[in-house]
């Protein structure tokens, strides 16, 4: 059970379980607003103290837990309300101005203070590149269990890029506003979360106004393939390259020519990282072309959809007259264009020098066809009738099949487009609804809608609301970018300030040793002298048979900054 704040005051006067303590929230110090500290409601929100202990970027030793090299830390005394820099991508340690004595039927844990770590609601969606939007609370139980996730980000060139979202976590509870959009989202966070603004600049959500035009994450399906917009450009561009790009900045593997990206378990939407590698070219065709005219692919229907369309398309005049000059095109290329001589050379030789059983073959064939009249007038019967009931069995079949198709009262509009929305192309759709293509010539109408959709317009703010009361606030962070893309289609900034602690076992004692990790790309600024994290306490249905006095742990009592110790 959670201790409530006059359980924690009660325990706080009587056992000494928090000194010196601060019996309300404090939010300004004379004429200074600071970040909180002091009693909430189920917990204690603890100070950090005046001294830290930087670590130096410019300094590039391995980190190891075991032996912290004392020259790899700038040692910084701050006073109180005084800001002390954390560089980018870096961290510091401190401690707390408290010291703790926990009882021996309590467990006190550690969260961060959602006053640096900037928050959402915890049903807030983020977009992930393997064509899911888990909640922020869901990933972070799933992240318990050692789950990975990728998700968009704006790279520092202003491009597009797939990012690893690292740590998302349960941070507190904190008051909300809600950012609606033109779109119909809602985003709901706290007052100081910075939002992407369409120009690359950041501002609070408390500090938008409707209008505002914020960077857009678009996304559409075109062969299958999810395509995301390059705001940089304003080129749309397959998701599964970013995700191989990731691939080959964090050496995966390598960009080996004559290799083909590919989706391990076939899933085009999915482009995880760990779902992308580089096959040969020709085995990777070979793959996919066992797939699409598998065991249950017909190619009688198929060729007769494809006969039946050309038919069509051969009604019209322009279009016949684009394919004769497209064909001779192909031809002019082929016997003049650098690229294909290899290819000619084989071509040529081959006619002119056929192998000799070729020949004797050849000749054998031209006898036995031309010496005799009769022959040759019995062949020509022959064929003339064989091409006869061929085109009468064709004509034949593609009635039935048209027929069938017609009758498939189970395919609708509602049904087509939807399954071009959801597969990009017509011939996914097909497949996916197991029907051939010229179903669709059924729905013109729909057709012409598809291929004519635009991208969408910039998301613009709507409204800003404040949501009354206080609300659990979860956040995550992206130390390669600095920003993710929520579900919603916006940009946000990531959640850069981490603390860790090790949790504070029954009967420890001491002043708590704090590691402040900034996992941004900018430098991050930390108060001395004011809240920086909370703490809950959980008392226990029973006492523990062992504490961590019994078991005479080395940290305590500990006073100052304490390095780990063997």
């Amino acid at each position: 059970m959670v201790l409530s704040d006059h359980e924690i005051a009660e325990r706080a006067a009587r056992d000494g379980m928090i000194q010196p303590f601060v019996e309300t929230q404090i939010k300004r110090v004379g004429n200074v607003g600071v970040v909180s500290f002091g009693l909430s409601s189920y917990g204690y929100d603890f100070r950090v103290a005046n001294e830290f202990k930087v670590f130096k970027t410019t300094f590039m030793p391995v980190i190891d837990p075991k032996h912290f090299v004392p020259t790899s830390f700038d040692e910084v005394v701050a006073a109180d309300h005084e800001a002390v820099i954390i560089p980018p991508n870096s961290f510091a340690l401190a401690r707390t101005v408290e010291t703790f004595h926990i009882p021996r039927d309590v467990l006190a844990i550690v969260i961060g203070k959602s006053t640096y770590a900037r928050c959402f609601a915890g049903d807030t969606r983020v977009a992930l590149v393997d064509g899911t939007a888990p909640t922020l609370e869901e990933m972070a139980t799933r992240a318990q269990g050692g789950e990975l996730f990728w998700g968009y980000s704006i790279g520092s060139h202003g491009r597009l890029i797939v990012t690893l979202l690292e740590a998302p976590r349960y941070i507190g509870r904190d008051v909300l506003v809600a950012v609606d959009l033109d779109s119909g989202a809602s985003i709901e966070c706290t007052p100081d979360h910075q939002f992407l603004l369409r120009d690359g600049r950041m501002r609070e959500a408390a500090a938008l106004r409707p209008g505002d035009a914020l960077m857009p994450l678009y996304r559409q399906a075109a062969r299958g393939y999810e395509m995301v917009y390059q705001p940089l450009n304003g080129h749309l561009y397959p998701t599964h390259r970013l995700a191989d790009e990731w691939n080959l900045h964090h050496l995966v593997y390598e960009d080996a020519p004559g290799t083909h990206r590919h989706h391990v378990d076939l899933d085009r939407r999915n482009n995880k990282p760990t779902n992308i590698t580089r096959m040969d070219a020709s085995e990777h065709i070979r793959l996919h072309n066992d797939d699409t005219y598998g065991v249950d692919f017909d190619p009688d229907e198929h060729g007769a959809a494809i006969q039946a369309a050309f038919e069509r398309l051969r009604q019209d005049p322009a279009w016949a007259e684009r394919l004769s000059q497209a064909q001779q095109a192909r031809a002019e290329q082929f016997w003049h264009a650098d690229r294909y001589d290899a290819i000619r050379q084989r071509v040529l030789e081959a006619r002119r020098n056929p192998d000799e059983e070729t020949r004797q073959a050849h000749r054998e064939a031209m006898l036995r066809r031309f010496s005799d009249p009769a022959a040759r007038e019995r062949q020509s019967r022959m064929m003339t009738s064989a091409w006869s009931r061929a085109s009468a069995e064709r004509h034949t079949q593609q009635a039935e099949i048209a027929r069938r198709l017609r009758t498939r009262a189970g395919i609708t509009a509602e049904t087509v487009r939807a399954a071009l929305d959801e597969t990009g192309s017509i011939r996914g759709a097909a497949r996916l609804l197991g029907c051939d293509r010229s179903v669709f010539h059924r729905f013109p109408e729909v057709l012409a809608a598809f291929r004519g959709q635009r991208q969408p317009k910039n998301h613009r703010v709507a409204a800003i609301r404040d949501l009354p009361g206080v609300h659990d606030v979860y956040c995550l962070a992206v130390p390669e970018a600095g920003n993710f893309a929520l579900e919603a289609g916006v940009f946000v900034h990531n959640c850069g300030i981490i603390i860790n602690i090790t949790p504070l076992e029954p009967e420890w004692e001491g002043e708590v040793t704090i590691e402040i990790s900034n996992t941004t790309p900018l430098p991050a600024l930390i108060y001395a002298g004011e809240g920086i994290g909370q703490v809950l306490f959980l008392r226990g249905s029973e006492v523990c048979e062992t504490s961590y006095a019994d078991k005479a742990g080395k940290y305590m009592r500990q006073q100052g900054i304490v390095l780990p110790r063997l």
